[in-house]
């Protein structure tokens, strides 16, 4: 709270400032103008009266609120979307970059004074808009492929991690050459999805390539029920050669993998007097959404039971927040393989991102945010009317209001 409302009054400090410089340019710019005009029926009454409405427009103006909370219009969730999961091979791991820049300027002794640490702490802020701006320029819209080895022989994996009811599902996954030949070829996967009662949403095969790879896709039904999904693939063979292969070639022939099913929640965020949606779905609790436009963030809080995997799937308006975006965890810029932008469209964004559970602050920065059109057209107007009104005043009259 304290730090709120520091924040709020260095801000109203700030813009009164300015409001102050643009008032006293205005005068100034008045004076400059008029004394090369033929006026008639001025009245400095009137004058003085103007000039109040155009400081009071201006205060409205500068502080009007840039802090938009967001009012959640809930869509219920299952008590089990939390359930724990494995999502392949994808781990969440956590950047350092900032913390060695911030470490960086602490390191040595210092033998040129307080300047030297001074520059340090700019050179170290820079080099965290750097890495905030990498991180963005890298997120890719589909994570990395996991490919088949000695170690891992058969993958299976989705193209996402978190799906809504009624989208496709891409699944796909290869198997390595070694077991293909101790196998004699391969040539079908059997692909089973079951739902987190047990309940089979798909059933159906894939014909393996040459290269030992495979994939096909289903679309979830539009009643498709919230929570964890299995995905249970296996390699189909004969009965008489399954018989003739080790236990260990037998385990070989099978892989599992676990996607997220979630209703979205709708948020509703106000921002220059107009109403954006921003959409979030995930499999934590999700809280305190709210939006910074002079921050140019939206942030949020998500919990949930440690030492399970949290998925949160965000699709932000671009006309509210757009340009370069960067996602951080905690204040710490977060991995590439721990984003992906899975859609981006000319109106929107929608971003996937990972994170161990426990309860974190997640913050979406952008590089543009909501412009502040009603406000600048306002003091735009405001101006101009100003300048027609005072443009019939009389040049005579100048010399007495210097007597002010």
């Amino acid at each position: 709270m304290r730090s709120f409302c520091g924040f709020t009054c260095s801000t109203m400090v700030f813009r009164m400032q300015n409001l102050y410089k643009s008032v006293e340019l205005f005068i100034y710019y008045f004076f400059d103008h008029i004394q090369t005009m033929n006026c008639t029926n001025f009245k400095p009454s009137q004058f003085l009266a103007s000039i109040a409405v155009f400081s009071l427009v201006g205060l409205l103006v500068n502080f009007s609120t840039y802090s938009a909370f967001a009012e959640k219009e809930q869509v219920g969730l299952n008590a089990d979307v939390s359930t724990k999961i494995n999502l392949g091979k994808t781990e969440v791991t956590s950047n350092s970059t900032t913390q060695a820049n911030a470490s960086a300027g602490n390191s040595g002794e210092n033998t040129k004074g307080e300047s030297n640490e001074n520059y340090k702490s700019q050179e170290n802020t820079q080099s965290q808009t750097n890495a905030q701006a990498e991180y963005h320029e890298n997120y890719k819209s589909s994570y990395e492929k996991m490919s088949a080895d000695s170690k891992n022989s058969f993958t299976v994996e989705t193209d996402k991690h978190l799906y809504k009811s009624g989208d496709d599902v891409k699944i796909e996954g290869s198997i390595w050459s070694g077991l293909i030949t101790e196998l004699g070829g391969a040539n079908l996967v059997s692909i089973q999805v079951l739902d987190n009662n047990g309940t089979i949403v798909n059933d159906g095969k894939s014909q393996i390539n040459g290269d030992g790879q495979y994939n096909t896709e289903f679309t979830l039904p539009d009643n498709a029920k919230n929570g964890a999904y299995t995905i249970n693939a296996k390699i189909d063979v004969s009965a008489d050669l399954l018989g003739s292969l080790t236990l260990k070639t037998q385990a070989n022939l099978q892989s599992s993998t676990k996607f997220v099913v979630v209703s979205p929640n709708a948020f509703a965020v106000k921002a220059e007097g107009k109403d954006f949606d921003v959409e979030l779905a995930s499999n934590s609790n999700v809280s305190n959404l709210q939006f910074d436009e002079q921050a140019k963030k939206i942030s949020f809080i998500v919990s949930g039971e440690t030492g399970t995997k949290g998925i949160t799937d965000i699709t932000i308006p671009k006309s509210l927040l757009s340009g370069n975006i960067s996602v951080m965890i905690d204040g710490q810029v977060m991995s590439q393989t721990d984003v992906i932008e899975t859609s981006d469209t000319q109106d929107k964004t929608t971003l996937e991102i990972n994170y161990h559970h426990s309860t974190h602050t997640i913050e979406v920065v952008g590089t543009n945010a909501v412009p502040e059109f009603p406000a600048s057209v306002l003091v735009m107007v405001t101006a101009i009317g100003l300048l027609v009104i005072f443009g019939s005043t009389r040049q005579s009259v100048i010399k007495s209001l210097y007597k002010f």
